[in-house]
């Protein structure tokens, strides 16, 4: 029997239940990546060898009761992993081996897990792509910057992944290639040996094929750790707890279709209009909700926090490398040293604000429901497409969760978006699976675009 097909918690229950062991599962995971890997080019560094060595010191059984024992995990390569290189998807760092690993890495190792492999990630996790293809269709973007990450849990390389959003590097992705991708609350995780790009912004997510894989998955890698100061952020975190608890009454939805509405395609909208009615029709609260005029400017603002940090995140590459980079990096790298101290103070204020104003939409409601990305991916690999649908919920630190609900004209995968209330989390991942098992759209698992 193929398991690669299993997700993370029916992996867990084979395991136990004596259905398979951990070998079984690598070595099926690891014949798919053999079969489909030349097309879909998810990994950045992949040793099935490594990968089965890793899984037979799990055999023992010692670990067995660890909540993510024997689960292969795609980690994106902007994330030290020890003996195994780390390249940020740049040439600067063709050669790095290091020699600790992220914080993350350690955390889903001491619980069991095993990095699979390095999937790719665009150039540190910006805007320039990698090689990966979209697992549904490649001559279209898989999305980014997480791209192998998503992709990989697409195609059944792994059940799990881990990937970064700054302004839609987690929720785009996931929305392009038909999986659940899930970027909690800034600060849940933390982001200490992952490189930075705007630390004000940056959140660890996670992918999987399921909300009670992602929420599972998510709350092993959530804890608090003194290097990342971040993860103390408004003090202590509500806690996820797993495996969730349903709803016992529809969610009260708020329809937020923000200022950018028209930038989604006509079959994304008119897709998103078709979901919210049904959401309605199974008992959803629903409201339209539209943005004040505070946030009229939440698109340029992000970009001014993101540029000026990234001017210090990247000032010693820079100073050593700048001719090594890609334009897109250098053009925003520019830009933010034109920032001044007073003009991202006042974007900083800003953010805070737009926070408050959605703490007060979230006590009459249990969630936002939104656009994931403008609409299927596009087609084509020289962009990883647009944030415009992601940028102002990062900005916010709010949960998102996208689920896939649906397929567009060219048969690729659309979402739902899910947005919660800052550090509410579980909520927000019990009204996403509400509208994951209300929607009951399984899109199944990609094939590089073979028939």
């Amino acid at each position: 029997m193929d398991l690669f097909p299993l997700g993370l918690t029916e992996t867990l229950r084979a395991y136990r239940e004596g259905r398979a062991t951990v070998q079984d599962y690598v070595a099926s995971c690891s014949a798919r990546i053999a079969h489909l890997e030349p097309t879909i080019q998810a990994w950045e560094w992949f040793d099935a060898q490594r990968a089965m060595a890793d899984a037979e010191e799990r055999a023992g059984g010692i670990l067995a009761d660890l909540p993510l024992f024997g689960i292969p995990v795609g980690v994106k390569d902007i994330i030290n992993t020890r003996g195994i290189p780390t390249r940020m998807g740049s040439r600067i760092f063709q050669g790095n081996v290091p020699s600790l690993s992220a914080w993350v890495v350690r955390r889903l190792e001491a619980l069991g897990g095993l990095v699979m492999g390095k999937t790719v990630t665009t150039e540190f996790a910006y805007r320039t792509p990698g090689k990966t293809r979209n697992p549904w269709n490649p001559a279209h973007t898989p999305g980014g910057s997480s791209s192998g990450s998503a992709a990989a849990v697409a195609a059944g390389f792994v059940p799990v992944a881990i990937g970064t959003q700054t302004l839609g590097s987690v929720i785009r992705p996931a929305a392009f290639c038909g999986v659940v991708g899930y970027k909690p609350s800034f600060g849940a995780i933390s982001r200490t040996g992952i490189h930075p790009f705007a630390p004000t912004l940056d959140t660890v997510g996670v992918f999987a094929r399921s909300v009670t894989d992602v929420a599972w998955f998510g709350a092993c890698l959530m804890g608090q750790d003194a290097r990342d100061e971040a993860t103390f952020t408004n003090g202590p975190v509500h806690l996820l707890r797993v495996p969730l608890e349903p709803l016992a009454t529809g969610p009260r939805l708020a329809v937020v279709r923000t200022p950018k509405w028209s930038l989604a395609t006509e079959a994304q909208r008119a897709h998103f209009d078709e979901t919210v009615t049904r959401l309605a029709s199974a008992g959803a609260q629903v409201k339209e909700v539209n943005l004040p005029h505070l946030f009229d400017d939440a698109w340029d603002n992000v970009m001014v926090i993101m540029s000026r940090d990234a001017v210090k995140s990247f000032a010693s590459i820079e100073s050593r490398h700048r001719i090594s980079l890609s334009p897109p990096l250098i053009e925003t790298l520019d830009r933010g040293k034109r920032v001044t101290p007073e003009q991202y103070q006042r974007a900083l204020d800003k953010r805070d604000n737009y926070r408050r104003w959605f703490e007060t939409l979230f006590e009459r409601h249990d969630a936002i429901v939104t656009l994931p990305a403008t609409g299927e991916a596009p087609q084509g690999l020289a962009s990883t497409g647009d944030a415009t649908f992601n940028s102002l919920w990062t900005q916010a630190g709010l949960p998102a969760i996208t689920v896939p609900t649906g397929r567009g004209p060219r048969g690729l995968p659309l979402g739902t978006q899910v947005v919660g209330r800052y550090r509410h989390d579980e909520r927000a991942l019990q009204v996403a699976a509400w509208v994951e098992a209300t929607i009951a759209f399984n899109p199944g698992l990609a094939n590089g675009g073979q028939s």
